[in-house]
């Protein structure tokens, strides 16, 4: 009964679509790292906005409808049985999976007070309705081969499948429990405060944003394998070092410097916390460990190339380094109670191509060189095409 509902759900949240034939519609492909090097795609983000008038003269009204899905790839960080963290002590088998999911989006959102820019809102007020489901599997790569048999949830010995983990309770990773499939519905809320004069290829100014969002374990529809509260804060902050404007297109830059800087903390309450919801945004499998304050910060350091004809075709370099902190009590640690506090690092290179503002070719190459609990460091690199509409 909750599956047909869950789909009755879906379809009624969809139906709208195909009947809205104007409005903004946003479309983004984009491509993770663990699947050909992230050249081909692996999940989709599209919002269509809904037409209707703005209730504040001058100031922007939205009502739109997102949908995000695809392939994701995880590492297992806690272990199945007491939520101990993996990362302490290496297991003797394969810690990757592949997720598929869906998520979608309803939201309302309202702008408030003008700025510099008569076209942007200083503040905006939005709240919206949320769902998601998972469906988690093996990596792609099991059972190819007969050096390959050995997966995270299953093994295959002597011609027969076993569970690996038989009647565990997968309290550190409570989406993984049962059939390893959930959905989760929740409500967020959220202000953001916009103070950057964003032109490209230079910006100068601040940006704030804070977000709630309640999604506990009783929310209608819900399987029951998520409970949360997280308040997610973002700050900001960019300076145009050095730029060189185009004779007789003093809109358009031959080349510009840009130093950026993104701080975001996030306070992380409750016994059942997803994955998607935890760590940091640090690059690669460093994430920082899921524990009740989560701190992470990217300094970075952007060359721009000439805007060829247009303010969105572009080439640039980007130097970046990121740094996160996990403080305080373990999530998804069942009855044991651990306190930590554990930092993480990485470093790295991005090099894009930006033509018309849609297409994005691009090569990242980063190291972690601080791994929590003195992981080993490494280096991964990834290149592709993304594209956004």
């Amino acid at each position: 009964m909750r599956k047909l509902c869950i789909l009755l759900l879906s379809m009624m949240l969809s139906a709208p679509l195909a009947a809205i034939g104007f409005g903004y519609h946003v479309f983004e492909v984009r491509t993770e790292p663990e699947f050909s090097n992230g050249v081909f795609p692996t999940s989709v983000m599209y919002q269509f906005n809904f037409p209707m008038p703005d209730f504040i003269s001058g100031r922007s009204t939205i009502l739109a409808f997102r949908l995000d899905n695809g392939l994701a790839y995880r590492n297992l960080r806690q272990s199945p049985c007491d939520g101990s963290i993996l990362a302490r002590d290496p297991v003797p088998y394969p810690t990757e999976y592949t997720v598929l999911f869906d998520e979608f989006n309803l939201f309302f959102a309202q702008g408030f007070m003008e700025t510099r820019d008569e076209k942007k809102d200083l503040l905006t007020a939005f709240i919206s309705i949320d769902g998601r489901f998972e469906n988690a599997y093996e990596r792609l790569s099991w059972l190819s081969g007969p050096g390959d048999m050995e997966g995270l949830f299953n093994t295959f010995g002597g011609g027969t499948k076993a569970e690996r983990f038989p009647g565990a309770s997968w309290v550190g990773a409570p989406e993984l429990a049962g059939s390893r499939s959930m959905f989760q519905t929740s409500i967020t809320a959220g202000l953001v405060v916009d103070w950057m004069d964003d032109d490209v290829t230079r910006r100068d100014g601040v940006r704030f944003g804070s977000y709630l969002r309640f999604s506990p374990s009783w929310m209608p529809l819900s399987t029951g394998d998520a409970s949360f509260i997280v308040s997610w804060n973002e700050l900001e902050a960019s300076k145009t070092l050095y730029s060189v404007g185009q004779t007789g297109r003093t809109e358009l830059s031959w080349f510009s410097v840009v130093l950026d800087d993104k701080l975001t903390y996030r306070y992380i309450f409750g016994d059942k916390v997803p994955s998607y919801i935890q760590g940091g945004d640090i690059w690669g499998r460093g994430d920082v460990p899921n524990a009740a304050h989560v701190l992470s910060n990217r300094l970075s350091l952007t060359f721009y190339g000439p805007q060829i004809n247009s303010r969105d075709s572009y080439p640039s370099l980007t130097i970046f380094w990121d740094l996160g902190l996990g403080l305080g009590r373990v999530l998804n640690r069942g009855s044991v109670d651990e306190f930590i506090a554990e930092t993480v690092g990485s470093y790295g290179i991005k090099v894009e191509f930006i033509i018309f503002g849609i297409i994005e070719l691009y090569y990242e190459i980063w190291c972690s060189y601080d791994g929590a609990f003195n992981e080993d460091s490494y280096v991964e690199q990834r290149f592709g095409v993304t594209v956004g509409i």
